[in-house]
């Protein structure tokens, strides 16, 4: 069981793109194959002009920490640009949006809980 993770050097590490997301790479880190029973933590990139569509989570907190890049939140009705160091919290039932927009890919940590069980815990608006 991996309890340490290099965010610097996650090459090898299954990838997978969540549904309705454009241009997006996760690779889980902390989820119930490591141990964790109460949250999930990811690692994302978006590539520029890749976006993670208006959805929502039902069950779902998420908080993002940016490690590189710069997005535009779309959470409710507002925008918010963010860039490296800003964490961005989405309560559950809370619409949101995550777009690219630097010069370079977007990279992330995406912490969920309680962790999603199944590809219908994105339900787009």
């Amino acid at each position: 069981m991996k309890h340490v993770f290099d965010v610097n050097n996650l090459d090898g590490m299954p990838a997978f793109s969540p549904p309705h997301h454009t241009k997006t790479i996760d690779k889980k880190l902390v989820y119930e194959e490591t141990g964790a029973r109460n949250l999930a933590i990811w690692h994302g990139e978006i590539e520029q002009d890749g976006v993670a569509e208006l959805h929502v989570h039902e069950a779902m907190e998420q908080a993002f920490y940016v490690l590189d890049g710069e997005a535009k939140f779309r959470i409710g009705g507002e925008e918010q640009k963010v860039g490296e160091g800003n964490l961005v919290f989405i309560p559950r039932n809370t619409s949101h949006e995550i777009t690219s927009v630097g010069d370079t890919e977007l990279k992330i940590l995406i912490v969920m809980t309680p962790p999603p069980s199944s590809a219908g815990a994105w339900k787009k608006q």
